[in-house]
């Protein structure tokens, strides 16, 4: 029977990381798109470097589920693939780096609560938390700050 338990939370622990992975890896293909689409040349450096970390965050998760004796995910989300298509249209449509600024923020939004409810769930193990919580410090640096940690000015550095 504890052999169950094990492999029943070894699968789940797999099953959030996964989970992070996925959006993770939207967050990156969605700063990446902005790098390429901004007109802005510091702000799409920005952009870049913000993808760079995304992606290296994600083969951390990546590691951690092999670790656990999983297979990592290689996809991302239908829903980050939409948000990336809607945010292509709008700057189409617009061209400008506010509406980048717009929709990174709603992007955002939803990956650091999607963050905050795998660093919640109570059944996790402890290993696996720690290390969501250390990918959670890259991903929201600022705890609460959510409206100008994810984009600051041109004169403040990115962190993550």
């Amino acid at each position: 029977m504890a052999r169950l338990d094990i492999s029943q939370a070894r699968s789940h622990d797999i099953d959030v990381l996964s989970r992070l992975i996925d959006v993770t890896r939207d967050s990156a293909a969605g700063y990446r798109d902005a790098a390429r689409d901004s007109r802005d040349t510091a702000r799409a450096e920005r952009y870049a470097r913000r993808a760079d970390h995304r992606e290296q965050l994600v083969e951390r998760l990546k590691a951690a589920v092999q670790e656990l004796g999983g297979a990592p995910a290689e996809g991302g989300t239908l829903l980050g693939k939409a948000h990336r298509a809607l945010m292509d249209v709008k700057h189409a449509l617009l061209r400008d780096d506010d509406t980048l600024d717009g929709s990174i923020r709603n992007g955002e939004a939803w990956l650091v609560d999607t963050w905050e409810a795998a660093l919640n769930d109570p059944d996790l193990s402890e290993p696996v938390r720690e290390v969501i919580r250390s990918g959670f410090e890259v991903i929201d640096p600022h705890p609460g700050d959510r409206k100008d940690h994810l984009i600051p000015p041109n004169d403040q550095p990115m962190a993550g």
